[in-house]
């Protein structure tokens, strides 16, 4: 496709999701820390849905039918013109991805489980766990929208809003709740908390604290009653007034501690570069992929796995393993896909 400027034109699928998202828009700004690029985003949406999840993996074997796979997704326009790759996330987005790379010719990249397609349905197939067929990339990290500057900005202006001086050391704890094969009782709010009363006097910093909206009220409750309010330099409790501030806290704190039931929200504190310590409970079941993408972070340096009643030393620095895992994506996509066509920044 004729492109004089020598930017490369990425096309991000939305499924409305902003999970999903969030993953295709954090691969295109780890493009563009390497290539000259500019992405636009087209918001779709799945028509009659039953039938489409049933016969679309078929339609798609075949790049004739691809036009009429297309008429089973709203928001598509008729011709898709200066587009270099195209990158999505989440099922719902899977089947357009390809019919779209077939009807254009243009290469394509999926984040995520593939559908009842095939890896080599795509140009890079990207996932966590390996599908042992071509193009697919088992990512270290997955993509994420974090900016460790950005962060920094955030957690900059937090702490001048609360008074606190640049030179107080914090620490983060994020809580999210039952799922992923976790759950938290009251034998876990307790171990939290003086986990939380341990570090403390260990190292004297004063700790941020979020819930989430999986906490839930009653563990909230339990949280509040057993926390010395000594500890807290400040604090979000979801149920009763929920903020979005994780961003500023992970700005903010020199160390993040995080429960283990949110994939997406660790791999954000991991790309905080931060020193991130994953907790689970006692009670865990998580299924096995689960586990084992959690004990490849740890294996790569990019965060320490603690149970609540365990205790915790965690020095590593995860930015420079952040950095490795970023490149090395870029380095195996650039294998599968060649962009010396396009203007290189770094």
């Amino acid at each position: 496709m004729n492109n004089p400027s020598g930017k490369l034109r990425i096309l991000l699928l939305s499924d409305g999701l902003p999970g999903h998202l969030s993953q295709s828009q954090g691969l295109a700004r780890w493009l563009g820390d390497r290539y000259l690029t500019e992405s636009d985003e087209m918001t779709v949406g799945l028509k009659v849905k039953p039938l489409a999840r049933l016969i679309l993996p078929y339609m798609t074997r075949f790049r004739c039918l691809a036009p009429l796979v297309l008429r089973f997704y709203s928001g598509v326009p008729d011709d898709i013109q200066g587009v270099d790759l195209i990158l999505s996330a989440g099922g719902t987005t899977s089947f357009l991805n390809v019919a779209l790379a077939q009807h254009g010719q243009i290469p394509n990249v999926f984040l995520g489980s593939k559908r009842r397609l095939r890896s080599d349905d795509f140009s890079a197939h990207l996932t966590l766990e390996p599908t042992g067929e071509p193009h697919n990339i088992v990512m270290i990290l997955p993509p994420t929208l974090t900016d460790p500057e950005q962060l920094q900005e955030k957690g900059r202006e937090l702490r001048l809003s609360l008074g606190l001086s640049d030179n107080e050391m914090l620490n983060l704890m994020a809580i999210g709740g039952d799922g992923a094969g976790y759950q938290y009782d009251s034998q876990a709010v307790q171990q939290l908390v003086q986990l939380m009363i341990e570090e403390y006097q260990r190292t004297g910093r004063r700790w941020l604290l979020t819930t989430s909206r999986r906490t839930g009220a009653r563990l909230e409750q339990e949280l509040k009653q057993a926390m010395p309010a000594e500890l807290l330099a400040d604090s979000v409790w979801w149920s009763e007034n929920p903020r979005k501030v994780m961003a500023a806290y992970m700005g903010a704190a020199d160390q993040i501690f995080i429960t283990a039931d949110s994939m997406s929200m660790i791999a954000e504190a991991i790309s905080s570069g931060k020193p991130t310590t994953v907790l689970w409970p006692e009670k865990s079941r998580p299924d096995s992929r689960y586990k084992a993408a959690l004990e490849r972070y740890e294996k790569h340096g990019l965060c320490q796995l603690a149970r609540l009643d365990e205790p915790v030393t965690c020095t590593l620095d995860g930015s420079a393993a952040v950095s490795r895992a970023r490149e090395a994506l870029l380095d195996q996509l650039e294998q599968y896909h060649d962009l010396s066509a396009f203007q290189r920044l770094s």
